[in-house]
């Protein structure tokens, strides 16, 4: 890829448009040094903050990825544990959460805290993609793939004494259909006392069980339909935490329940729970979120780029971390029946090739970032390095850009591209200008995230050309594959993707292997098309109290009170 920036770049840097937005894609302010807490506890000189790759960190640690059968009583006594001295956790939402009702929740933040409460049918192990349970007993898959013959634990119970039977799974299936769908499943059947099974709309492939039954929980009937409002603010589930305090939209508090109905020591770590009690505020401003990690006001937090860069400058107790995961940020091509991208992939080229993407990467990442050839990265299973050097993707080339656009039969200065985003448009600003250089008009509108979610699943609607996206690539490079060209079951593959028959075909067939040779064809078809086009990836960054040893970045967005390590001489405690 070129290094040279475009000749605009210094100006969008005199026009302050380059500040670095956080890790998940929210948020774009530059914080300002965080207030010191007046609270120093020790003369020494501060130790310098840490910097850590968690993939290498991950590789390094002995984690335990199967579950053996859990054990403990059938019920007792609902114990909180030490009346004092409560080991906890404030964790932070860069998105707010209304409510924890499972059947209405949404959104990433509510993911986590659903982890906490309750738990799914199935995980994705650490770096790989293999399922995990921490409710089955036992699953079998049918010769063709596409049947799943399941057996629960005889002995799960709530947290208030309800026992979880296979006939509470199917009430949950059917009661979160009343509203939402379950795109990879077509059937989900109670077969005995502890037994089920369900049939899935493609053949089975690692990793496919966690996507999909992802939002099947157990939780009982007979305990929702006593009083749904009060699942709303205090669900009662099947976790290892159960709700003490809720505030809609800017806190929920869990406390350990000490007679969960398994043995936690035989979960995958990352599901373990190594605090008494969480706490999760909602925090959106950088620079509150930088004081309140210097004064231990919360303990962790996902962080910007540049609030990392300040800690380590800073020399101070705030650990940083920089996760495997990250939010890779794409443009979506609209290429729906009557877009102006459908049947014109010469214009769809010509996009790709007027984009600087060293620019653009600068822009969204304060430097600290990469331009990225695809919807992925080193760390997922199944990418390949290789596509970083083979130049197949497309890079900066105006002039190559200016033939493409002549191909596609658009003269200069007769087309405007709407542009829809749901956060900073700074690196839009630097696509805009790269398309003026071409002749193309470029329009941006940043709108809300309840407004960007419509808008952005309603392609057809022809509303919008371009759609940016910071994609969630889940753990596995098949899994972003999955989502772009899938031609039945998501808007992504159905309408942004054209219906794409050979794309979906390869796709496909590299879901059940996933050897090298048939990601890589996917790959190619892919780049060949341009749908879609990956811009930068911007990395993940965490900064956490410094007694916090490590938290687990398993690609798959599992709660941080759940994934944490901690040191034996952690000392927050819960006061009430």
């Amino acid at each position: 890829m070129k290094k040279t920036l475009s000749k605009f770049l210094a100006g969008v840097l005199a026009a302050g448009l380059l500040a670095g937005c956080s890790g998940n894609g929210g948020g774009t302010t530059t914080p300002a040094p965080a207030a010191s807490s007046g609270t120093e506890q020790t003369t020494e000189p501060a130790p310098a903050a840490e910097t850590k790759d968690a993939i290498t960190i991950l590789k390094e640690m002995d984690v335990v990825n199967s579950v053996p059968a859990p054990t403990g009583s059938k019920k007792g006594d609902v114990t909180m544990g030490p009346d004092s001295d409560k080991k906890t956790m404030v964790a932070t939402g860069a998105m707010t959460f209304e409510t924890l009702d499972p059947f209405y929740t949404n959104g990433v933040e509510a993911g986590r805290i659903g982890s906490v409460w309750s738990q799914a049918m199935f995980y994705t192990a650490l770096g790989e993609p293999a399922e995990v349970s921490p409710i089955l007993k036992n699953w079998t898959v049918s010769e063709d793939g596409y049947t799943i013959d399941w057996e629960l634990y005889d002995n799960i119970y709530d947290h208030a004494g309800n026992h979880i039977t296979a006939s509470d799974l199917v009430w949950f299936y059917n009661k979160y259909k009343e509203n939402r769908t379950f795109d990879n499943l077509e059937s989900f059947e109670q077969t005995g006392e502890y037994t089920g099974s369900f049939k899935m709309v493609y053949a089975y492939y690692p990793s496919f069980l966690t996507r999909a039954c992802q939002n099947i929980v157990a939780v009982s009937q007979a305990e929702y339909e006593k009083d749904p409002d009060r699942f709303r603010y205090d669900p009662v589930g099947t976790g290892l935490y159960h709700c003490i305090g809720f505030t809609s939209g800017a806190s929920a508090t869990f406390e350990k329940t000490y007679n969960y109905w398994g043995d936690e020591s035989t979960l995958p770590a990352h599901l373990q729970g190594h605090v008494d009690v969480i706490r999760y505020d909602v925090i959106l401003e950088q620079q509150q979120i930088a004081s309140a990690l210097e004064t231990n006001t919360i303990q962790i937090y996902d962080i910007s780029a540049s609030t990392a860069e300040d800690f380590i400058n800073k020399n101070g107790k705030v650990k940083v971390w920089k996760l495997p995961a990250s939010w890779p940020g794409a443009i979506i091509l609209n290429s729906a029946p009557g877009a102006i991208f459908e049947n014109n992939k010469a214009f769809r080229k010509a996009i790709a090739y007027a984009i600087d993407y060293d620019a653009v990467c600068l822009a969204a990442t304060k430097g600290t970032g990469a331009p990225m050839p695809t919807f992925g990265f080193d760390g997922l299973v199944g990418y390949n390095t290789e596509w970083e050097k083979d130049g197949n993707h497309p890079y900066y080339d105006p002039e190559k850009a200016k033939e493409y656009l002549k191909e596609a039969g658009i003269e200069p200065g007769t087309v405007t591209l709407h542009t829809i985003t749901n956060f900073s448009s700074d690196h839009l600003v630097v696509i805009q200008a790269n398309l003026a250089d071409i002749g193309v008009g470029m329009e941006i509108e940043v709108q809300d995230e309840v407004q960007f979610l419509t808008n952005r699943f309603s392609a057809n609607l022809l509303e919008w050309d371009m759609c940016f996206y910071g994609t969630v690539p889940g753990g596995f490079m098949m899994n972003s594959f999955y989502n772009l060209l899938n031609i039945n079951a998501y808007n992504f593959g159905a309408i942004y993707g054209a219906k794409n028959q050979e794309l979906h075909d390869l796709m496909m067939d590299a879901l059940y292997d996933q050897t090298k040779e048939k990601i890589d064809k996917v790959y190619y078809a892919m780049q060949e098309e341009q749908y879609y086009i990956a811009l930068y990836q911007s990395h993940n960054w965490v900064g956490a109290y410094d007694k916090i040893e490590f938290p687990i970045g398993d690609l798959s967005w599992k709660v941080y009170p759940q994934s944490c390590y901690f040191a034996d001489d952690y000392d927050v405690y819960y006061k009430g």
